[in-house]
């Protein structure tokens, strides 16, 4: 199928979920409203009053009567609701499929995340959507949760923190997100499907009969509801966090959900309640409102990496500069002592894995044919993407300057390019968005400054400059699970990356006996010893298998 008419049919089936979900919703609402505002009118004289309430809309005058099955007798014309809830699970299941199920898993799996299966993760994700509805029905079912509902809430509430931790060290983070979505709006049109409903339907047969209705099906199906109602600023939350990776892109994503959740629960709480407990639904407005809160001020990351002084790093042009050979630094050690520059070729010898193939947006496409990940990159038997460093035998070299070339990593096509660079501590490092769609910079981080910075605009560059030694620093996008990179932070300048060709080159290294590090984030790392002398080559072949 092409990507245009894909796109659309995605587009169309997110506007129809949007729809029907308004619709379910507003009405669960609604009816929430009503029974909180029905008031007992001692001079009805219908049998089974409930209550009643009066309101005004639309230029006229609405008077709305509850009354109870049994008593009351069942009317010609009575209106279900039950398709709004249908409707939206169907459309928001077959959403699912076509952003997450298709394209091998690219919305689904992220590398950085969990190395699960694409099978493994549609496995885990379906179980999440139907395995999760049984144990929640399975819990709600009981007598004893029926006599002590504070047990349900308690084991419904550790499954959905477990459920959310799980999935959210599992899938990409909008998958995971998306998934627990899934599982909210399952239980909830589950509830219709087979709880309320069919009780419903039970009693209005019993009343048509002219037979005693058991009430406890009403009281079990109008539960039922209550617990849909509280679900419900959760899932619109959900659905609405897809589009900022604040959420779900933040290093703990879980934990965020869980906030909202309780928080929107909460909110919920107080509109369900502020008639007839004011004060109880007061705490639970300041509570949600506390929990949305928090989690504002902690899921804030800086917006910019303090450069280092300035007194204590010389920032200074390079004068060289080889062209498709990364972080490669031209620098004199010492005056008084000859250096020498280190070369090399990267190969691989062998049948390398197959790189994954990505279902790219009609925005990411930069041309025709099949699109693949670039873990791998490997050209007539050369290696790309190779980070070759000193890591012995350097320690008594004089200190460097820092070259005031700035190392670019570009978002194009929906790919890092390159994968893998290499930066001086206090070097500046540049994130380039080249694309037409909405990326944003996260890095994964233990030692230097985290950010995650949204990069709404083509052309857009944004400048960082890392203050600690770091392998890796890992640049990703959360709204592209797929996306990453690899930047190493080095104190000194004796490293470089395998360019197209496999090749590499340092210089400034004085005569004498040196231990290499080569990684390469699949095929592992190896260790090489070399002697530098006015006799040797200085060039290094290496070989992955």
């Amino acid at each position: 199928m092409e990507q245009h008419i894909f796109d659309w049919i995605v587009l169309l089936a997110r506007w129809l979920h949007i729809t029907v979900a308004v619709t379910w919703i507003g009405t669960s609402i609604f009816f929430m409203w009503l029974d909180r505002s029905f008031e007992f009118n001692k001079d009805s004289k219908s049998p089974g009053h409930v209550g009643d309430v009066w309101m005004v809309h639309g230029g006229g005058f609405y008077h709305v009567e509850k009354l109870l099955m049994g008593p009351t007798k069942v009317p010609e014309r009575l209106h279900w609701f039950k398709w709004e809830s249908y409707w939206t699970w169907m459309s928001g299941m077959f959403l699912i499929v076509l952003v997450y199920y298709t394209g091998e898993g690219t919305m689904l799996l992220d590398s950085m995340v969990s190395n699960i299966t694409f099978s493994q993760a549609i496995l885990v994700s379906l179980f999440s959507i139907f395995g999760s509805w049984f144990f929640y029905d399975f819990v709600w079912e009981r007598q004893l949760t029926k006599n002590k509902p504070i047990i349900g809430h308690i084991l419904t509430l550790a499954w959905f923190a477990g459920a959310s931790y799980f999935l959210c060290h599992t899938l990409s983070g909008r998958a995971a997100y998306i998934h627990i979505g899934g599982m909210l709006g399952t239980w909830m049109t589950c509830n219709v499907f087979m709880r309320i409903i069919p009780r419903q339907i039970k009693m209005v047969e019993a009343s048509k009969k002219g037979e005693p209705v058991n009430q406890d099906w009403g009281k079990n199906a109008k539960n039922r509801s209550t617990h849909n109602t509280y679900f419900t600023l959760p899932v619109i939350f959900i659905m609405l966090s897809n589009h900022f990776p604040q959420t779900y892109g933040h290093d703990l994503n879980w934990l965020i959900l869980l906030a909202i959740s309780a928080g929107g629960a909460a909110i919920r709480e107080y509109f369900v309640v502020r008639l007839s407990h004011p004060k109880r639904s007061m705490l639970a407005g300041l509570v949600g409102v506390a929990l949305i809160t928090g989690v504002v001020v902690f899921s804030k990351t800086e917006d910019e990496v303090v450069p280092p002084d300035t007194e204590t790093i010389e920032i200074v042009e390079t004068t060289k500069v080889v062209p498709e050979v990364v972080a490669q630094t031209e620098v004199v050690a010492n005056p008084n002592a000859k250096t020498y520059e280190v070369s090399g070729v990267v190969t691989f010898s062998g049948v390398a894995p197959q790189n994954k193939k990505l279902n790219l947006p009609a925005g990411c496409k930069t041309g025709g044919g099949d699109v693949y990940s670039n873990e791998i990159l490997i050209h007539n038997g050369k290696l790309e993407n190779v980070l070759v460093r000193v890591i012995k035998g350097h320690e008594n070299l004089p200190t460097t300057a820092v070259p005031a070339q700035e190392v670019v990593l570009d978002q194009k096509g929906c790919i890092y390019t390159p994968r893998v660079v290499g930066a001086r501590v206090g070097q500046k490092v540049t994130f380039v968005n080249s694309d037409p769609v909405f990326h944003n910079v996260r890095s994964l981080t233990k030692v230097n400054q985290k950010f995650n910075m949204a990069m709404p605009r083509k052309d857009q560059r944004e400048t960082k400059i890392f203050t600690k030694p770091e392998l890796f620093l890992q640049a990703k996008c959360s709204v592209h699970p797929w996306m990453g990179s690899y930047i190493a932070i080095m104190e000194h300048p004796f490293f470089a990356v395998s360019n197209r060709n496999g090749e590499f080159k340092f210089s400034g290294l004085t005569a004498g006996t040196y231990t290499l590090e080569i990684w390469h984030e699949v095929f592992g790392k190896q260790e090489k010893e070399i002697t530098i002398s006015e006799t040797s080559t200085n060039k290094i072949d290496i070989d992955f298998k």
